[in-house]
């Protein structure tokens, strides 16, 4: 038995009005961004001395929403390996939500998403928006210390114990 479940399929114009109306009340700088079947907003976190960027990405074909919160400092070639490391240890545990490398940039990435179908446009963005930052403000040190010559394990042990 299936039941008749209405889509939710916000409009691009629609999700970036919530996009800017979330990075103005960060006080953020954003900028938009349309690219094929997804509009995107980058915002500057200028005040954070781990991130730089919060990115809010939506895809019309999935109908999805994904959010990036990308950490300000390249790392090091011979950090790699401990922070994939710590990439793994981190998720391992996480119900939801993910910590990444960016090779290309070399950065580290906390990543959610949400269907649209959730629920209301405005509260599944807040709520992937929050989950997002809250990964980052917790795992951050993880990393940061894994960066300054800590095992992996230590570091995530240290943000458990939170």
């Amino acid at each position: 038995m299936t039941a008749a479940i209405p889509r939710n399929q916000p409009a691009p114009a629609d999700f970036l009005a919530e996009a800017n109306k979330l990075a103005k009340g960060f006080g953020w700088q954003f900028k938009d961004i349309e690219r094929e079947h997804e509009t995107v907003c980058v915002a500057k976190i200028a005040a954070d001395p781990f991130f730089e960027r919060f990115v809010w990405i939506f895809d019309s074909e999935r109908n999805m929403l994904r959010c990036l919160l990308i950490s300000a400092k390249a790392v090091a070639a011979d950090k790699t390996a401990a922070v994939l490391e710590t990439c793994a240890r981190v998720n391992e545990g996480l119900p939801f939500g993910c910590l990444e490398f960016a090779f290309q940039e070399r950065v580290v990435v906390f990543r959610d998403s949400a269907d649209l179908d959730w629920g209301p446009l405005a509260q599944v963005a807040e709520d992937t928006t929050s989950k997002t930052l809250n990964l980052g403000r917790r795992y951050a040190k993880a990393v940061t210390a894994v960066l300054e010559g800590s095992s992996p394990k230590q570091a995530v042990d240290l943000c458990a114990e939170d």
